[in-house]
């Protein structure tokens, strides 16, 4: 039998392992949409904003939906554009 640590030390690593990201691990967004035509959708409080044809991309499913300004989607950064996944 191995040795059991305390609660608090169980915890504390459990805790620390939150912290730690795969560098594979892909980063989620939020995306909004802001314009219908040309389709365009922003990020980061609008920091980031990507267009049809200038790195927004969308996935079949993404493709498939009639977007309207408002609208949320979730989204991963791919390379140097968006990746639209999926209506939220």
């Amino acid at each position: 039998m191995g040795v059991r640590m305390s609660y608090e030390y169980d915890f504390a690593v459990r805790l620390k392992k939150l912290k730690e990201r795969s560098k594979f691990e892909a980063a989620w967004y939020r995306a909004t949409c802001t314009v219908k035509n040309p389709l365009t959708f922003s990020i980061l409080d609008g920091n980031l904003i990507y267009k049809t044809g200038e790195g927004l991309i969308l996935t079949r499913q993404a493709a498939g939906w009639d977007w309207e300004a408002g609208d949320t989607a979730a989204s991963i950064l791919s390379g140097d554009g968006l990746l639209l996944i999926d209506r939220i």
